[in-house]
């Protein structure tokens, strides 16, 4: 362990590089996820039907399969070679969309359909009826489980080494390699990780705190704050 310490400002980097991929794949799956969540609340049946058959596929694909297929399969049907990084950030962004989609659909169907009549009754629009009433109702929802699935595209990421992406497991392979083994970089990986992940938690509690002490208000005020 105190060897690879000599190998930190690389750990370092590859560490931001990590938080970067994983990130940049949650918030495209983030975006993904709302929009394959609207086609599943959906009141017309072929949207609802799609939204059920994209997400169901990237939950049940391993995402090492989904990976290969954006590294490998992407050139062949399109005839064009696809960096590392871009694959990775695709395939984590498909599996992260399909999970979200879950989630904020969730956070969705939460508010009663009594709260939206009132609210439509009442003269608003939908798009402040969903800015008004749904949004911080549904963030409530949405949020504690978000953090889960943050927590699991930024373990994902790891598999990115495997198409030859230099992220953090990848460093952490090559310091091993060049230390000829050892257990030494491989528990500064778990380390970090667990870091990364506990650290992300912690945030995650602290928004939580947040919306439901700050956050709550009840439906009669949200569709009178909404009104005025």
């Amino acid at each position: 362990m105190t060897g690879s310490l000599v190998f930190l400002p690389l750990f370092i980097k590859a560490t931001g590089t990590t938080i970067w991929l994983s990130w940049l794949a949650l918030l495209i799956g983030a975006v993904g996820g709302f929009l394959i969540a609207l086609l599943r609340t959906s009141r017309l049946w072929p949207l609802r039907v799609i939204a059920l058959l994209y997400t169901e596929a990237f939950r049940s694909v391993p995402i090492l399969i989904v990976l290969f297929f954006a590294y490998f399969g992407v050139p062949v049907m399109l005839g064009f070679d696809v960096s590392p990084f871009v694959a990775a950030t695709f395939a984590l962004a498909l599996h992260a969309s399909a999970n979200m989609s879950e989630v904020v659909r969730a956070g969705i169907e939460s508010v009663g359909r009594g709260q939206w009549e009132a609210a439509l009754a009442s003269g608003m629009r939908m798009r402040e009826v969903m800015r008004h009433i749904v949004a911080p109702q549904a963030l409530r929802v949405i949020l504690p489980p978000s953090v889960g699935v943050y927590i699991t595209v930024l373990k994902e990421s790891s598999l990115a080494s495997i198409i030859g992406y230099f992220e953090l497991t990848r460093t952490g392979l090559l310091v091993r390699e060049t230390q000829g083994g050892g257990f030494g970089p491989l528990l500064a990986l778990a380390a970090i990780y667990f870091l990364l992940s506990y650290g992300i938690s912690l945030c995650g509690a602290a928004l939580e705190r947040h919306y439901a002490i700050g956050g709550a208000t009840t439906s009669t005020d949200a569709v009178v704050g909404g009104m005025a």
